[in-house]
């Protein structure tokens, strides 16, 4: 926080004050020099602002200084009190605070009275001090300079319901922060693919039930960046918003689509905000290529500390985990038959995206620990979701290929809207998920989250969350990448899961319904525990605590 002036226009003043100057020697206060402004984010609720000080005559020698002084004080422009002719001696203003839902972000203005013609004279001091003027009015002029009839009014405080906000007394910090925070709501603008049917698009939608959860505000607010999954999650749309009136953007985007924000949304959609950046990332180590699109950003959050470590290790900005808030309505009733799902056999699940790159979803390690395991028994099924298979042909023909002689599995791939996705998700006994990779692993905290066990490579971000409690990791050793997967890189390392062991798991829960019950139990109060929307919500909050403690 710059305590007395905001020298980087690009920068927000949500919480902070200009125009107010500390005083010199032991009765520490500021005076204004012509208007002082203090700015404010919403009220959390309605209190009474008092702002107190104090006037100090100057020597009566010093004819600087001659007429009255007082103060007008206004908000957002509205007046609220003032006082043409302030009297020797302490002095208090008071007024009514709306709070936050009447009142938004706020601009209080101190202005200083009676001081016009001595600011003047004080204005030709400076810009005449090398000009060749006569020795008596050179003198007379540099005397206004100093200011002093603006300084017999010093601010002494700013307080709302009592509690102190800014103490002008302190030279040094006069924002105290521990007050301020119970008082003020720093809101957000969560940008991103809010309707897209995509996993950054599910990002975005987690951040704003996590924001709602907390009572931060939250403005919703559509990238406009070209996306090619479907624009069919609705679940926002009544709260979408043409503009990001918050001082805090929260972009969700992958990191090289950073560079094109400026050109799809103007410069003045970054100007004057603090910006975040939340990306994901699969792979340990971050690409040497990306790391100039951190450029567009103050901070990087990330869903995992998994990703955290592998994109903080390259930035100089700072790198936070802020993982995903799951929750949503679990589905009630048997969905089998909605889905063309066999009744009576215990069902395993894989759901992802084709564009999100089938070597590292790694479907084809899931189809061979399942076929190991059951071979052509017919006792248990296989069901694998897909989507965006027009975009990724050979990919679909090969998986297509793949099923097509193994009887027990069943291939989805029509677009599902989100809740029917937690239906097909309800349907079924066990998610499985051997991938090489992931950034967070929202499928399988979902399934979680619904009481499924689940079964996971036990590597990357899933291995923060999944453990022998609550499901079943499987064993895995990393490997090279022998050649370049679109954005991952040959040389980079991934993992390879034991499909032996992921079989050898299969074949026990299918066949332990007290062990499914036990782990889904677990699985489901990880999820609830760790990554409810109000303990994410939290965890926003106090970031942007610490952000308005120094960002102003």
């Amino acid at each position: 926080m710059i305590p007395n002036a905001l020298h980087d226009t690009r920068k927000s003043s949500w919480i902070c004050f200009t125009g107010l100057f500390t005083t010199e020697g032991a009765n520490t206060a500021h005076w204004i020099r012509e208007c002082g402004v203090i700015s404010l984010p919403p009220a959390t609720r309605a209190g009474t602002v008092c702002i107190k000080g104090e006037f100090v005559p100057a020597q009566p020698q010093d004819s600087t200084v001659r007429g009255p002084v007082g103060l007008a004080i206004s908000l957002r422009g509205k007046p609220m009190c003032e006082d043409a002719a302030i009297k020797p001696g302490p002095f208090e203003f008071s007024f009514e605070l709306p709070d936050g839902e009447s009142m938004g972000y706020s601009t209080l203005e101190l202005r200083i009275l009676g001081v016009g013609s001595s600011n003047t004279f004080a204005w030709l001091g400076r810009v005449t001090r090398k000009l060749p003027l006569p020795g008596a009015i050179r003198k007379q002029l540099q005397r206004f300079r100093k200011q002093n009839k603006n300084r017999q009014l010093r601010i002494t405080s700013f307080s709302i319901g009592g509690d102190t906000i800014f103490d002008f007394t302190d030279r040094h910090m006069p924002y105290r922060f521990a007050a301020a925070r119970p008082w003020f709501k720093l809101g957000m603008n969560v940008v991103g693919f809010v309707l897209a049917d995509l996993g950054v698009g599910q990002s975005a939608r987690c951040m704003v039930k996590a924001c709602d959860a907390v009572g931060l505000p939250v403005s919703v607010v559509p990238l406009k960046l070209n996306c090619k999954n479907p624009h069919g999650d609705d679940t926002l749309l009544s709260r979408i918003s043409t503009d990001n009136p918050n001082p805090i953007n929260v972009v969700h985007i992958d990191a090289p689509q950073s560079r094109d924000i400026d050109h799809h949304h103007g410069e003045a959609f970054r100007a004057g905000k603090y910006n975040i950046g939340y990306w994901a990332w699969e792979l340990p180590e971050f690409p040497d290529a990306w790391i100039q699109h951190a450029n567009f950003f103050d901070e990087i959050w990330t869903p995992s500390n998994f990703v955290r470590d592998s994109i903080g290790a390259k930035l100089r900005q700072s790198v936070h985990t802020m993982p995903h808030a799951i929750e949503f309505a679990r589905p009630v009733g048997n969905f089998r038959e909605k889905f063309g799902l066999p009744e009576r056999k215990f069902l395993f699940l894989f759901i992802y995206d084709l564009n999100s790159y089938s070597e590292r979803k790694n479907p084809r390690a899931t189809l061979a620990a399942w076929r190991k395991a059951f071979g052509d028994s017919g006792d248990t099924g296989l069901v694998i979701k897909v989507q965006n298979k027009a975009d990724n042909h050979g990919d679909w023909l090969r998986l297509s290929e793949e099923v097509a002689g193994m009887p027990g599995v069943t291939l989805l791939s029509e677009t599902l809207k989100r809740s029917e996705v937690y239906e097909l998700q309800s349907a079924c006994d066990c998610f499985v998920s051997l991938h090489r990779s992931e950034g967070f692993g929202l499928a399988i905290a979902e399934s979680m989250y619904l009481g499924k066990p689940v079964i996971s490579t036990d590597w990357s971000a899933t291995a923060e969350f999944v453990n022998s409690e609550n499901g079943c990791p499987a064993r895995c050793k990393l490997i090279t990448l022998e050649h370049t997967v679109g954005p991952y890189d040959k040389g980079q390392i991934w993992a390879d899961a034991d499909v032996d062991y992921a079989a050898w798991l299969m074949k026990q829960l299918s066949s332990d319904p007290a062990l499914c019950a036990r782990l889904g139990a677990a699985a489901r109060s990880t999820i609830e525990v760790r990554f409810s929307p109000a303990v994410i919500g939290r965890r926003y909050r106090r970031r942007l605590d610490s952000i308005a403690t120094w960002y102003g």
